[in-house]
């Protein structure tokens, strides 16, 4: 069974509840620190007390795609930064890294399945699957998702809008 049919499945199974964003994107940047020891992580949580309903394992998942996601497209030494903010309506989530901008012809469908920028002369195999499924969690939460270049065309930015609960 494909990953991302699992993650459709977890989807249909899981009843929403209550759970602090914040929280979440802490414990996972710092297990992103000891698994890629080669990257350095930096967290912006300018939005304590960031209330969702929906699935706090879920954005686990997602952030895990992200962070393996800018891992793939960073070298070795450079920075990640993960930041969360909030509006009166959305928690804002963003994951950045320097690295090859987004290929004009692709950005209409870099949240589809099978779909994949990555060099194909690689070691590893990549199915495209990771940012399809990264919108399926998305679109479970209510929210929305969108990649852009960063304004000094350093590197890509992920966003991640999420209604934002109130406690």
């Amino acid at each position: 069974m494909s990953e991302a049919t699992l993650i459709e499945q977890a989807i249909a199974e899981t009843k929403p509840e209550i759970f602090s964003v914040d929280k979440v994107i802490e414990s996972c940047v710092t297990a992103y620190r000891d698994i890629y020891n080669d990257r350095q992580f930096d967290l912006d949580p300018r939005a304590p007390d960031s209330w969702a309903i929906g699935s706090a394992d879920l954005i686990a998942q997602m952030l895990d795609k992200l962070i393996d996601n800018a891992v793939s497209f960073s070298q070795p030494g450079s920075t990640i930064s993960v930041a969360l903010n909030h509006t009166d309506r959305d928690i804002i989530i963003r994951v950045s890294n320097t690295g090859p901008l987004l290929p004009e012809s692709m950005r209409n469908e870099l949240f589809g399945s099978l779909v994949s920028i990555r060099d194909k002369s690689g070691e590893s195999q990549h199915l495209g699957l990771g940012l399809y499924i990264v919108q399926l969690i998305v679109d479970f939460h209510r929210g929305r998702v969108k990649a852009e270049d960063l304004a000094d065309k350093s590197g890509v930015c992920f966003e991640i809008d999420l209604p934002r609960s109130r406690e």
